[in-house]
């Protein structure tokens, strides 16, 4: 969900700021979504995945679906179809893999990832376990598939292997490993999401207010839940604050010499640099 979640969320923010700039405009703004699948959000399922692509496109997303990135430069991202994008500003968002010490080790393996039964125990070696991105899980509810390498499943993939290593220690039998995915949430833009809850589909408003409630309740300690909910209140009521940072005179450091020659050259690189990395028009590619 990360790439869709931080296009929507910098899209947002791009476009909410436009009006404390006067010198852009919407037609300065490019905003795109590079996909390598047929549709955003497969894990939620296709009707929601269409869903969230109406909603993008209507703030202004572009999507390119079945394509991947081939090749970037300072200017431009070259993607596997050959076509290319203007772009000075890259986001790369990808998924989870395991760590590279597991290709090393001398077990069997499934997409990378170590192989366990239905134990979370790597069958040739009895005294060894393996839990969240690095085990390859079976699901024994349905032969042949794998749990998803998700926080959900490796917190209760934790607690199970703890409670084996203590029945092995104990000689008592081991307790095989099972669950189904509660729901899976992500957030579309300002006040819209989509969820997909105990096989119930939701979307608009009430997911993104579904998505905000896990996220608040998984904080840990009282503090944080009053600050970020009280944060997220005043997110309601008001629009995001919108901080402007211009390049100071150099004649404003006015006490030391030093300091004043440091100033200058740095406002000069900045300055500089500024005019290399602001274009004409603004492309975003994530």
């Amino acid at each position: 969900f990360a790439g869709v979640e931080t296009v929507a969320a910098l899209n947002d923010f791009v476009r909410e700021a436009l009006p404390f700039y006067p010198a852009l405009g919407e037609d300065m703004l490019r905003v795109m979504l590079v996909h390598s699948g047929p549709a955003i959000l497969p894990e939620l399922g296709e009707s929601l995945g269409r869903y969230t692509e109406k909603v993008l496109e209507g703030r202004g997303v572009e999507i390119q679906l079945n394509t991947r990135v081939k090749s970037v430069t300072d200017s431009r991202v070259f993607l596997a179809d050959g076509a290319a994008i203007p772009s000075r500003t890259l986001v790369w968002t990808a998924g989870t893999v395991p760590s590279p010490i597991i290709a090393s080790l001398p077990c069997a393996k499934e997409r990378g990832r170590l192989r366990v039964n239905e134990f979370l125990r790597l069958p040739d070696w009895p005294n060894v376990w393996a839990v969240g991105d690095c085990a390859f899980v079976p699901d024994i509810r349905n032969p042949g598939k794998s749990h998803p390498p998700t926080a959900q499943h490796a917190i209760r993939e934790g607690k199970v292997v703890a409670q084996n290593i203590a029945a092995t220690l104990l000689g008592r039998p081991l307790r095989s490993f099972s669950f189904t995915t509660i729901g899976l949430l992500a957030s579309i833009g300002r006040r819209m999401g989509v969820a997909r809850v105990l096989g119930f589909n939701f979307s608009g408003f009430f997911a993104w207010w579904m998505w905000r409630t896990v996220y608040l309740s998984k904080l840990p300690g009282l503090d944080k839940k009053v600050r970020v909910a009280f944060d997220w209140t005043l997110d309601l009521l008001f629009p995001k604050d919108v901080c402007a940072v211009h390049d100071l005179d150099q004649r404003r450091d006015f006490h030391w010499p030093d300091r004043a020659r440091n100033t200058s050259g740095n406002n000069g690189d900045h300055e500089a640099a500024a005019r290399r990395l602001i274009p004409t028009r603004g492309e975003m590619a994530i």
